[in-house]
């Protein structure tokens, strides 16, 4: 039976990705860390994985970020969730302590910085919003709670005392499928690599930025991260609209490949139906009115 891992136990935010991104007749594997689960993609313990990577609120899941990079080349992106997060605090049952303490994960305690300051609350990290609730239960420390999913806390005895936390009406998570095989183009695509310029090259970044620009292809993100190798020295992953198999993003990885730069493929993988179409920028009439209200905001002739 093929297996999906994902960052465990049941009830997080990842779990609910993992359940939307499973393919029939899959086994969850629910892990305690994120290392274990790309570890046991990476030596075929499980044949996918399932990973947060992105927050609209606080940008990439750094660590995620870094071990999709580090870990072994043929692991591709397969596919995209995004979720709509909020967050239930989850306390022990007849706790009338006043509360004085949160556990969660550093994403879900970022999320909720508004509620954590009314309240002036003490704050711990957890490994994942699960296992936050299941160290809330196992301490039985008065005045402590959890704060996670709407269903994360009831299997460890927990009782939810207040739903719907979270910071911004628009935070959302994206989670991300990998494997070993990119699917076939479905029409609605995007593209990641990653990309390591020649350090030593002026304007090396920029080069391989114009492979996709000169050729009309939208780029939808670009996160940089430090090699860990030499202070200063970056990569950069790079996501686009369309498929490799598309013609035109064919042709710019063709010439970032025989340009001065380390090239890995990512991936390509459908667009989650769900995501929200970009916003689109002003209109020509409307950047010219903006740009007179700019001008009118300055002088003609010197002081």
């Amino acid at each position: 039976m093929p297996r999906l891992a994902y960052l465990g136990p049941e009830g997080t935010f990842t779990h609910r990705a993992a359940l939307d991104l499973a393919r029939p007749g899959e086994e969850l594997l629910p892990l305690d860390r994120a290392e274990e689960v790309i570890a046991t993609l990476a030596d075929g313990r499980a044949d996918s994985a399932v990973i947060a990577f992105e927050n609209s609120l606080e940008g990439p899941v750094a660590a995620n970020l870094d071990l999709l990079i580090a870990t072994d080349e043929a692991i591709v992106i397969t596919a995209e969730r995004v979720i709509e997060i909020s967050f239930t605090l989850w306390r022990l049952p007849g706790d009338e302590t006043p509360l004085r303490g949160v556990v969660s994960h550093a994403v879900g305690l970022a999320q909720c910085t508004r509620f954590i300051r009314e309240h002036d609350l003490a704050t711990r990290a957890a490994s994942s919003n699960g296992v936050a609730c299941r160290e809330v239960a196992e301490a039985a420390e008065p005045g402590w709670a959890a704060l996670a999913g709407s269903d994360a806390g009831s299997r460890f005895g927990l009782v939810p005392v207040e739903e719907g936390l979270r910071d911004d009406e628009r935070a959302a998570t994206r989670f991300l499928r990998l494997g070993r095989r990119s699917p076939a183009p479905s029409g609605r695509d995007r593209s990641a690599f990653v990309l390591r310029p020649d350090q030593d090259r002026p304007g090396s970044l920029v080069a391989c930025l114009q492979e996709f620009s000169a050729r009309g292809i939208n780029l939808t993100a670009i996160k940089s991260r430090p090699t860990k190798e030499l202070l200063g020295e970056y990569v950069f992953l790079v996501e686009a609209q369309g498929h490799l198999r598309e013609p035109l993003l064919r042709d710019a990885t063709r010439a970032l490949l025989r340009a001065s730069v380390d090239v890995r493929f990512l991936g390509s993988y459908p667009e989650d139906p769900t995501r929200p179409s970009p916003r689109r920028g002003p209109a020509p009439d409307e950047t010219a009115a903006l740009l007179e209200a700019l001008l009118a905001r300055t002088d003609e002739e010197p002081a």
